[in-house]
């Protein structure tokens, strides 16, 4: 049960009214300090609001002006770089036209004028203006992009001018020489026993209609230095086949042809058969050539074919050519290349024949134009 109110209270002390009084005066100022406090920091807080934000002046900009651009770097002369002979495709394949100036056939020397070389892949010129280039049945005058090299040897006498021969049988003297030098082709042997030209000639293609000795000094500028008999040109060089295949040679010579091909004999054209080289010819090429006889570009004997070798696209090939007029009087050779499962020759040829080599075959014997696609 509870008890009422002043009941609750009975036993303790009533509080003063001089007590009550002091603490009610506490409680205003307390109320008054924190009203006036409030009020101060409203104050200033709406002073920082109203007053205006400082304004800043930037200074002044000043104009710059740019660097001057860098000099130009000093002139430089470009070298021109002389590209090596590169072998051309094989002459089974159809040959492209190439660029060339007009030119004027005159018999076996050809003379190219006007300023401008081959057009496109000149080996040693490098795609320079030549200012004229003299082709012969024996090669042109400079190297080109697919030439073999071709020096002409005396085999009469010595680099010195010296008379090797002494009075011994012009075709034993010569036979045994070039057999010698047949089973390695090896040229240093040559220059070191044997007076040479100082022209040298660069063979693409190798049509040499039967003709006087003497065309051959005369090509390479050796005319009254050396008598057209026992003489002996050596082509070397290599190509890069344009396709894959098997192919072989086929020619003749009055007085010798011998072909190396990757330092293997792969054809025997010669005059006398079995005199110059080791190479023998096949069963079945002998058959072949008996069968069907055949006799171009001025020499009486007949063609010989030669042996099949292979020939792999891209891939470089080296080839080595021996042409040679032992006793004198008529110099001639010729070359020709058949595919197999390719029905009929061609030129051989180690890069492709341009309009004016055509042109220049056919002019050289009516038989030319029968091998020439």
């Amino acid at each position: 049960m509870s008890l009422p109110h002043n009941q609750q209270e009975l036993g303790k002390p009533l509080p003063s009214k001089k007590k009550r009084g002091a603490v009610f005066i506490v409680i205003v100022i307390s109320i008054v300090v924190h009203v006036l406090g409030l009020g101060g920091l409203a104050a200033i807080k709406i002073i920082e609001v109203l007053q205006p934000e400082p304004e800043f002046e930037a200074p002044p900009v000043e104009a710059v002006q740019p660097p001057p651009p860098p000099p130009p770097p000093p002139p430089t002369t470009k070298r021109a770089q002389r590209s090596m002979p590169r072998p051309q495709p094989l002459a089974a394949q159809n040959p492209q036209n190439m660029n060339v100036p007009a030119i004027e056939i005159n018999n076996s020397n050809l003379t190219i004028g006007g300023g401008r070389g081959f057009g496109g892949g000149l080996g040693e010129l490098g795609g320079a203006v030549a200012d004229s280039i003299r082709i012969t049945s024996f090669g042109f005058d400079r190297a080109m992009e697919g030439t073999l090299e071709g020096t002409l040897y005396d085999l009469k006498r010595s680099p010195s001018g010296k008379d090797l021969l002494k009075g011994e049988n012009k075709e034993r003297y010569g036979s045994d020489i070039i057999k010698r030098f047949s089973n390695s082709f090896n040229r240093s042997h040559l220059d070191a026993k044997y007076m040479k030209s100082d022209t040298l000639l660069y063979g693409a293609y190798f049509v040499i209609p039967n003709t006087r000795a003497a065309a051959a000094p005369r090509a390479f500028k050796a005319e009254g230095t050396m008598e057209p008999n026992l003489l002996c040109a050596v082509y070397s060089g290599s190509y890069r086949p344009k396709k894959n295949g098997r192919f072989r040679l086929a020619g003749r010579a009055d007085d010798v042809l011998l072909i190396r091909i990757n330092g293997r004999m792969v054809l025997d054209g010669s005059w006398h058969k079995n005199t110059y080289s080791r190479w023998k010819q096949s069963q079945a090429g002998e058959r072949h050539d008996k069968d069907h006889p055949q006799r171009y570009f001025g020499i009486t004997q007949p063609m010989i074919t030669g042996s099949w070798f292979n020939l792999r696209q891209d891939v470089e090939t080296q080839i080595e050519i021996l042409i040679s007029e032992v006793p004198g009087g008529l110099f001639g050779a010729y070359i020709l290349i058949e595919e197999e499962g390719v029905p009929g020759k061609q030129v051989f040829t180690t890069r492709p024949l341009s309009d004016k080599d055509k042109a220049f075959l056919r002019k050289s014997h009516a038989d030319a134009p029968k091998f020439i696609k």
